[in-house]
């Protein structure tokens, strides 16, 4: 099968400009965002998600030979992630650039990553130092993040605020990768846990939705708010899940789907940020990620053309008319760029991931 455009695009544009001024060689780490002409933003605290999103993508290029020369970049970054992040309280937030904590708040999004990226660098290299450390870390979420409904609390110090579906859809994808690295059932029991919030609180069958916020005991929010694109994250995951275990999810597979195709994809062909159960246009803004994930639905759902239709329109939109593997994060309700400052490193996950699910090994 001939490489897609996009493949071609992230392996000769987008690996080559984020290994090389993406990367910050003083501090082994990262850069968490550049300016449209390639520039370091030299005073924007690092992410751990950030640094963990990018292990994560490495690997994946390494492995499928879309970058070669990761091997040391990963190995810096790895070290790096450990070096400044992982404090004797846990892992923190965000660093500045010369290590010191900015935000040392745990995350559990940011944990999630965290999980991702152990489990695929200890799966390029081996090592069982990696797979040691995510034990600590679960070990840590069930000691300290554990919520009395299940699940796990969003921050610690807890947060004011709901409860999120985001934070625990990551994790399953963590769990599953973990699973996918080491063939060791207790991740994948510990997936099927996750799996149990989506059926049971996460996923309204009603409606056919996938809900964003909820209360602290998993009811869900009164707005009933809803995001194409994680309707579209979730379809590529259960389906994955669904391969690595045999529990049918097509019901769900089904609605998000139906729903996504009713409601989810505006006039233009893109994902508006946020709509409501009814399919109300909450938030007609549009980002790049979302487009990344229903091409992954579309394809692991089997329908290549359709993804490739959405790559192109993606690729119009969002990556053209800036420089050579860069991007376009946002645009407005028209269809005008609308955050043109920077261009943000985390971005580069959901591509890949894009490119991975349309050009398969």
């Amino acid at each position: 099968m001939p490489r897609s455009d996009l493949c071609t695009w992230a392996v000769e544009q987008a690996l080559p400009l984020w290994a090389s001024r993406g990367f910050d060689l003083e501090h082994q780490r990262f850069e968490e965002r550049l300016t449209p002409d390639g520039e370091p933003d030299r005073d924007s605290p690092h992410r751990l998600t950030v640094q963990a999103r990018q292990i994560h993508s490495y690997v994946l290029a390494r492995k499928r030979g879309w970058f070669t020369v990761a091997d040391h970049l990963v190995e810096q970054a790895y070290r790096s992630m450990l070096r400044d992040f992982r404090q004797p309280h846990g892992w923190v937030f965000t660093v500045h650039r010369d290590g010191r904590p900015a935000d040392s708040r745990r995350d559990l999004y940011a944990h999630a990553f965290v999980l991702l990226a152990l489990g695929s660098y200890g799966g390029l290299t081996g090592d069982r130092a990696p797979l040691a450390l995510a034990d600590d870390l679960l070990a840590e979420l069930d000691r300290d993040f554990g919520a009395p409904a299940g699940g796990y609390v969003e921050a610690l110090p807890v947060p004011q605020g709901p409860r999120r579906q985001n934070p625990h859809m990551h994790l399953f994808e963590a769990l599953l990768n973990l699973w996918m690295n080491t063939r060791d059932q207790r991740y994948l029991d510990r997936a099927t846990v996750i799996f149990g919030l989506f059926t049971r609180h996460f996923f309204e069958p009603q409606a056919g939705v996938l809900l964003e916020y909820f209360d602290d005991a998993l009811a869900p929010s009164p707005e009933r708010i809803v995001e194409p694109g994680h309707h579209s994250e979730w379809i590529w995951l259960l389906r994955w899940y669904e391969r690595e275990t045999g529990t049918p999810v097509r019901p769900y597979v089904d609605a998000l789907l139906a729903h996504l195709e009713r409601h989810g994809i505006d006039q233009a062909g893109l994902l508006p940020d946020e709509i409501m159960a009814d399919g109300t246009v909450r938030l007609p803004s549009r980002r790049l990620w979302p487009m990344t994930e229903v091409i992954k639905a579309y394809a692991v759902e089997g329908r290549r053309d359709r993804a490739l239709a959405l790559a192109e329109l993606m690729q119009r939109h969002f990556l053209t008319g800036v420089m050579p593997g860069g991007w376009m994060d946002r645009l407005d309700a028209a269809g005008r760029p609308a955050a043109t400052d920077f261009m943000p490193a985390s971005t580069l996950y959901h591509l890949l991931g894009a490119v991975a699910e349309l050009d398969p090994p």
